[in-house]
């Protein structure tokens, strides 16, 4: 008796099973690669527009920084061309010497550093010994604090204390 699997027919059915499988693995493979070149092909192009958003983003940013840029210069341009005339040189001078000579007689030092709704610095009353630091919101409590540095006793303001 012959064996099924040793039937030429037999046999001959089975090659062409096994290479239609082999071509059927083939493209299943073939369509793999190309699935995943096409998920490469994806991802670079997702990643290219990606890129070229912020390109664009950084882009206009660069020209608002430019532009700001040229604002800034024409301003310096600007300031650079200003210079102080010699009247106001002289009523500049003249202010500060003021400053200075107020500075003597109240004994008022004020901190340019504190924020602009503070009135802040401090008393300084050689007569009375004294320095007394103050910061107050109110341009009031200034003055009363001035009086309690006052500069001596009423009626002597010639009077040296040596």
């Amino acid at each position: 008796m012959v064996k099924i699997e040793e039937e030429e027919w037999y046999l001959s059915i089975c090659q062409q099973l096994n290479d239609f499988c082999m071509k059927v693995e083939e493209k299943v493979h073939e369509n793999q690669q190309k699935l995943m070149a096409r998920e490469e092909r994806n991802e670079r192009k997702a990643k290219i527009m990606q890129e070229r958003k912020l390109n664009a983003e950084l882009t206009e940013q660069c020209a608002r920084l430019s532009n700001r840029t040229d604002e800034l210069a024409r301003a310096c341009n600007k300031f650079s061309k200003l210079s102080i005339t010699d009247n106001d040189q002289l009523r500049l001078d003249n202010l500060k010497e003021g400053l200075e000579v107020s500075k003597e007689l109240t004994g008022i030092r004020f901190d340019y550093s504190a924020p602009q709704n503070v009135i802040k610095g401090y008393i300084k009353s050689e007569y009375r010994k004294l320095l007394l630091p103050f910061e107050v919101d109110n341009p009031e409590a200034l003055w009363s604090a001035l009086r309690t540095g006052d500069c001596g006793p009423r009626g002597k303001e010639n009077y040296n204390p040596n």
